[in-house]
């Protein structure tokens, strides 16, 4: 994995969600069969898919675990479509905010930047306006556990190699974990808390003054 690429699976994991499941990824890196799907698995994935769409403005705390086990907490905000900023507390010098075209990640310690086009990141089944994941990505397993249904995917056009699987608590109505495994089966989570989804967030959150013009990736 080069350097630039590393960098940007650090970044994906860099977003959303609440207590883990037990779910045994596959071989990430390397391009998956679609799951056969049953009538229940279609159903879950419909419902997950239909709250994505549902989700316009969202406030809450979250707190993420690294592949190492390093815990980072903060605060984040979401406004659909393609807006999102993660601001991590102290000690972490982390800043990350997507325009709604650009996603930047910003180190405030070292005063460095570095931008990703939000199209080639997993975000974009997040932020954007309308969800198709039937369409969008490749449904690679289905699983439940009382309450709780997890969709492994992969993106269709592998742009980045890795799984995204999703959490969402049917009873609760609500996306509770989302969990990244990268090229080389590093797995990030991030737990949410105190969510507000009548929120308006001030739209200059979603700004960020860039200490360098750096752009890593092409805009597609």
């Amino acid at each position: 994995m080069t350097k630039k690429s590393a960098r940007l699976a650090f970044f994906m994991g860099l977003c959303l969600l609440v207590p883990a499941m037990s779910v045994v990824p596959g071989n990430p890196g390397v391009a998956q069969a679609a799951a056969q799907l049953s009538e229940d698995d279609n159903a879950a994935v419909t419902l997950l898919n239909t709250y994505l769409n549902e989700i316009v403005n969202m406030k809450g705390e979250f707190t993420q675990t690294s592949p190492r086990g390093q815990i980072a907490n903060g605060v984040f905000y979401i406004s659909k479509p393609g807006k999102m900023r993660f601001e991590y507390a102290p000690p972490s010098p982390l800043l990350v905010v997507s325009d709604g075209r650009w996603v930047t990640v910003k180190n405030t310690k070292r005063k460095k930047d570095d931008q990703y086009p939000l199209s080639a990141t997993p975000l974009k089944l997040v932020l954007a306006g309308q969800v198709n994941l039937f369409e969008q990505a490749i449904i690679l397993k289905v699983e439940s556990q009382d309450n709780l249904v997890a969709v492994t995917m992969e993106e269709k056009d592998q742009l980045v190699a890795g799984q995204l699987t999703m959490v969402f608590d049917r009873e609760a109505n609500d996306l509770v974990q989302w969990i990244i495994l990268d090229g080389k089966g590093q797995r990030t989570t991030v737990q949410l808390s105190n969510v507000d989804k009548e929120v308006q967030p001030d739209p200059k959150l979603f700004v960020v003054k860039r200490s360098k013009e750096r752009k890593t990736g092409s805009d597609r």
